[in-house]
């Protein structure tokens, strides 16, 4: 039986087969005083038992192949050092606000980076004269955020930076879904519009005169009509924001609940402004709302992780830089003044002022920008006298 024994090792592509089956194999066997006959049979025999043992440890191969591969691939957990792991709370208390108030889109290699000595000031216009001026603001608004005690011992990890991506996104979901159900009230449209996210809400005329497009090939505008009053469109962008009820709704909604547009708010400790301990708004806040207004009427059906709509094609990290860089920017003019007290009296009952404050986005308006930025200088525009 030295043959078959060497016509088995041989196969090297199926030498782990499922060795127990060899007794099997040899009960098979027939005895010595078998004949020529019966060992030819039982050789034919056991080399179809091997060739149907081979065929099987295959199949079983293969079938480990598919379900290895469709096995859901896991991120390599990035060890968490014992102080982060204790911050852990507190990191998503803050990462929850960051997204909202400050920072819609943060840079994952800034992230992990730590503040310079002497950082540009994030409430600063100086902030977007560079990329370099950039960055540092970008992390001196980081670290201004989060507090201190944590600073050193756990900001700038690769564990931190994952964590504060996943409550951002977490918090921007749940926030997006609780709003689709008051959107009718909002923008005073049928509730159905935006109940359900995959409605066409490309096709609906009402909509598509908010954006200032229409007929099926539809190029959305940095700055559609819906951010003027009366949806107004005004070339001048003197009055740009001006629709100021739309984000305030938004903010509303989101830090007090959504019983709140139809009722004062009940300041009950499960609120987002009682967790935050938020009383004003913030650039980083009204231009997250005019992104979420946006989104909540655009054909998209999903918020993209990427910044990019997958349907309208929309790049909303773009649009939130440039929000909140012109908002930033003329802070302390008449104009946005006027319209950041608005926002804080409607959401918080109160007209509170703050000075509170990214990476450059891919498309360029620098042009419209600008434009709106001369035109929002209402320090002399005999408008304001």
């Amino acid at each position: 039986m030295s043959h078959l024994s060497a016509r088995v090792s041989d196969d090297d592509s199926d030498s782990d087969w499922d060795e127990g089956n060899t007794d099997q194999v040899s009960n098979n066997i027939p005895g010595p005083n078998a004949s020529k006959g019966e060992l030819m049979e039982a050789l034919k025999a056991l080399q179809l038992e091997v060739q149907q043992l081979r065929a099987d440890n295959r199949a079983l191969k293969e079938k480990n192949k598919v379900l290895v591969s469709e096995k859901p691939k896991r991120k390599r957990r990035v060890e968490a050092p014992d102080a982060l792991v204790a911050h852990e709370q507190t990191i998503s208390l803050y990462a929850r606000k960051y997204g909202m108030t400050v920072e819609m889109f943060p840079d994952s290699e800034l992230l992990i980076k730590k503040r310079p000595d002497s950082p540009t000031p994030f409430n600063s216009a100086d902030r977007y004269k560079t990329s370099a001026t950039q960055e540092s603001a970008f992390l001196d608004e980081l670290y201004t955020h989060f507090p201190e005690r944590i600073h050193e011992t756990v900001m700038g990890s690769e564990y931190f930076k994952d964590l504060v991506h996943k409550c951002i996104a977490d918090a921007r979901s749940n926030e997006i879904k609780k709003l689709r159900g008051v959107a009718g009230d909002i923008f005073e449209l049928p509730g159905k519009y935006f109940a359900n996210a995959s409605y066409d809400r490309a096709a609906i005329v009402d909509i598509q005169k908010m954006f200032g497009v229409s007929g099926k090939t539809q190029t959305y505008k940095i700055f559609p009509p819906l951010l003027f009053p009366s949806l107004q469109e005004d070339t001048t962008l003197k009055t740009v924001f001006g629709n100021w009820t739309l984000f305030a709704k938004i903010l509303r909604a989101s830090l007090y609940g959504v019983t709140s547009l139809h009722q004062e708010p009940c300041g009950g400790s499960k609120t987002n402004a009682r967790k935050w301990s938020l009383q004003q708004v913030t650039p980083g806040s009204i231009a997250w709302a005019a992104v979420i207004v946006i989104f909540l009427l655009s054909p998209d059906t999903e918020f993209p992780g990427s910044g990019v709509g997958k349907s309208s094609t929309i790049n909303y990290k773009d649009l939130f830089f440039q929000y909140k860089k012109l908002l930033i920017t003329k802070w302390e003019t008449k104009r946005i003044k006027t319209i950041v007290t608005n926002i804080n009296r409607y959401v918080f009952g109160a007209a509170k002022l703050s000075t509170s404050m990214d990476p450059a986005g891919a498309e360029d308006f620098s042009e419209e920008i600008n434009r709106a930025m001369l035109a929002l200088d209402m320090d002399t525009d005999s408008e304001e006298d």
